[in-house]
């Protein structure tokens, strides 16, 4: 451990990491739901069925919002919300 660790500013650090990776996670999936939008437009439903990047992105999308939820429940630990949410 380095010598003047302060778990404070440890704390703060990883939270706004966590803030990043939540914004970043919901840029992704804006473009996923966007590429899917676009693609039913053009793309038949056989298209679409058949299509293994459709799936790809939908799969994106999906795992965007899961990992969203988990990042969000995660920043909220140790805060007034999370005390009267959970009832601790």
């Amino acid at each position: 451990m380095a010598k003047n660790f302060n778990p404070r500013t440890a704390e703060s650090l990883f939270k706004q990491k966590l803030r990043t990776m939540i914004g970043s996670t919901a840029h992704t999936q804006n473009i996923a739901d966007q590429a899917m939008e676009l693609a039913g437009q053009f793309m038949t439903e056989d298209e679409i069925s058949n299509s293994d990047a459709y799936r790809v992105i939908e799969n994106v999308s999906c795992v965007c919002e899961e990992a969203m939820q988990v990042l969000v429940e995660e920043l909220q630990k140790g805060t007034r919300l999370h005390e009267i949410l959970t009832g601790d």
